[in-house]
Parts: structure tokens; C-alpha cells; sequence
């Protein structure tokens, strides 16, 4: 029997192919060349394993840029590099927290994607964020993983939370992490 894999492959596709995903919907050279910056980045860090100050710049960059399709590719492939690099982590925490409220909701939005150790933490963070679409889409990530150790953050935020919006994903939140721990 083959050992299950805990993390993600570190790889990516050719430059033109990762570009070439993107040709109808990036097309404003300024995001274009965002876009390049990230993909060239992440290519980098795939082969060589190693992350440099100028990687983690153009994911950051990438993650933080007013084009949703440049900032999704950029805070998807950082979520991937937290399974490997604690520099990543470092980056994504600090998205979690960034002044602009769009760069946090991807990036709460993201956590799902990464280790327990990174996601949970951000996502607890997240529940008190002071804008309701991040405390929901905190909320959202919770109820899309099975980390039980956030029952406790997400009940306490359930009992005090304003928004109804929000009342109602972290409810179902609650129900989806108290099935999954009857089922362990």
C-alpha cells in the first residue's frame, strides 16, 4: 500500500502555459505583467526549492495587486508554498492582516488550502476582523475543513457576532466541524 501524501507536489507548468491560462481574461499590460512576475517567481521556487527576497516580492505584489485574477493566482500559489517554506507562512500571515480589506478575503478565503498550523490560526484571527465579507468568508473556510481545534473560536464568535450574513455561516460552521468530530 503507497504512504498517502500529507503535502501538495512542488511543481508548475511551463511559463507560456501558465500565462497562456490567462490571455483572455489579463490583458491590461501592467496586470500582464504582474501576472509574469508571480508565475516567474513561482517557477523559480519549484526549481530551485529554495525562496529568495525577490520571490517572496513578486508574490506579494502579486497577492496584493487590484487585479482579482493576478491576486488569486498569486495568494493561491503562496497558499502551496506553505506547505514548504516558512517564509510563505510569514507572507500569508501578513495578508490575513493587510489594511485592504479585498487582500484579506482572498487570503482568509485561501487558508483552506493550507496546513492546519497556518490556516487555523488565521482563520480564528479572522473572525474578528472588522469587516463582515472576511468574517464571513472566515466563517466559510471553517466549514470547508476539518480542523476541530476551531469549535471553540467559532462558537465564542457565533454568541457575539452583529451581521446575520455571518451568523448564519459560522452556525454552519459549528454544525460541520461537530459531525465531523462524532464521526472520529
Amino acid at each position: 500500500m503507497s504512504k498517502r501524501r500529507r503535502k501538495p507536489r512542488l511543481f508548475s507548468f511551463s511559463r507560456d502555459v501558465e500565462l497562456a491560462n490567462f490571455d483572455e481574461v489579463v490583458t491590461d499590460p501592467g496586470d500582464r505583467d504582474a501576472l509574469s512576475a508571480v508565475i516567474d517567481a513561482f517557477i523559480e521556487i519549484a526549481e530551485t526549492k529554495t525562496v529568495t527576497d525577490d520571490d517572496l516580492e513578486s508574490l506579494a505584489a502579486g497577492a496584493r495587486h487590484p487585479s482579482e485574477y493576478v491576486r488569486g493566482v498569486a495568494i493561491t500559489r503562496l497558499t502551496v508554498l506553505t506547505h514548504y517554506f516558512a517564509q510563505a507562512v510569514d507572507l500569508l500571515d501578513e495578508l490575513t492582516s493587510d489594511p485592504d480589506e479585498s487582500v484579506r478575503l482572498f487570503a482568509v478565503s485561501a487558508a483552506a488550502n493550507t496546513p492546519a498550523h497556518v490556516g487555523q490560526p488565521a482563520v480564528a484571527r479572522a473572525l474578528s476582523d472588522s469587516s463582515w465579507r472576511v468574517r464571513k468568508a472566515a466563517a466559510q473556510t471553517a466549514g470547508a475543513v476539518a480542523w476541530p481545534d476551531l469549535l471553540p473560536s467559532l462558537t465564542a464568535r457565533t454568541e457575539h457576532e452583529p451581521d446575520a450574513r455571518v451568523r448564519v455561516v459560522l452556525q454552519l460552521a459549528v454544525e460541520f466541524l461537530r459531525r465531523h468530530a462524532e464521526a472520529s
